[in-house]
């Protein structure tokens, strides 16, 4: 939406200011809705005082705490809040009629595709399209897909866990190997485990937004055997999970490209061989939106292609 400038309709002032009071419920602060604007604190609460001289009812009730709603503000926001993801789709697709690409791309992304693919990526597009601007956020948790473009995050699957139904569209990125290993010192002090239940036993290192939880899973013959781990770690960083696991804080769970280098010196030892471990898959999320915008349309498929391509170059031995 546009801001109001003085220029503006009287109409066209009031729809601005209604989308920015949502923006400040939906912050809790008149502080935090005005940067995410883009203008000064004094402008954001001088606009809903505006608008509530326009309508001729208080909004909003003003403390040192906290910000509450007036019977009329619920209206209002509920109503409409409800519109805005809509006003949003009806935007991009205006936008997506414009030949030329420009705008802003938003990515919610896990830590480790961000760090080992998306800066490489991005920096690459950034390049060829100087109209194209973006807002990545690095995060493991859920987030909200009505106001980012892309979701990107890590899963560990095998023949026991499905992917929830969704309404969001899902591109798989890439999927490889979980290893359970340890440093040598870690084993030389509590033991090698022969058996997946052994792990019971063992400090365990492990990111929950990645297994989804407390259990491992290994495979033998066919047959899936889920291990309810002892807990010594929770981190939703592999390569914090990596560096203490080399230190010898215990066992960790990780994906094949985490742990290439350290395996490959010596520093960590694979555990339980005879077993087949989860897969760890990366995966994009996006909204079905018909058109899709021309940028995101032109950086899905760009990231698509780019992400096998660097899988392909460092499975060849340039790991960087």
């Amino acid at each position: 939406m546009s801001l109001p400038s003085a220029g503006n309709h009287p109409r066209q002032q009031q729809l601005d200011k209604i989308v920015f009071f949502c923006s400040v419920l939906q912050h809790g602060s008149f502080r935090e809705a005005a940067e995410a604007w883009g203008i000064s604190a004094a402008a954001a609460s001088r606009w809903v005082k505006e608008l509530e001289n326009m309508m001729a009812v208080e909004l909003i009730k003003r403390s040192t705490r906290q910000l509450v709603p007036t019977d009329a503000g619920e209206v209002l926001y509920r109503r409409f809040s409800s519109l805005l993801p809509e006003i949003d789709t009806i935007c991009a697709e205006v936008e997506s009629m414009a030949d030329e690409q420009r705008g802003v791309i938003s990515i919610s992304s896990t830590p480790l595709f961000a760090a080992y693919f998306l800066r490489e990526i991005i920096t690459e597009y950034m390049e060829m399209h100087p109209q194209v601007n973006f807002r990545l956020f690095i995060e493991a948790g859920e987030v909200d897909p009505l106001h980012v473009d892309f979701i990107i995050r890590a899963k560990a699957t095998n023949r026991e866990t499905e992917e929830k139904d969704s309404l969001l569209i899902r591109r798989q990125l890439l999927s490889e190997p979980l290893f359970a290993c340890a440093a040598p010192s870690y084993l030389a002090r509590c033991g090698i485990p022969t058996e997946p239940e052994a792990l019971r036993e063992h400090r365990c290192l492990y990111a929950s937004s990645l297994v989804g939880g407390n259990r491992w899973y290994f495979c033998l013959d066919g047959v899936n055997r889920a291990v309810t781990i002892s807990d010594a770690l929770e981190c939703d960083n592999s390569e914090i999970l990596r560096d203490m696991a080399i230190r010898g804080a215990g066992v960790a769970y990780l994906p094949q490209s985490v742990v290439r280098e350290a395996l490959a010196d010596g520093r960590l030892k694979v555990l339980l061989t005879d077993f087949v471990a989860s897969q760890f898959d990366i995966n994009l999320y996006f909204r079905p939106r018909h058109p899709m915008p021309t940028r995101c349309q032109a950086f899905k498929d760009y990231l698509l292609r780019r992400t096998q391509e660097i899988v392909s170059q460092r499975q060849r031995g340039s790991w960087a």
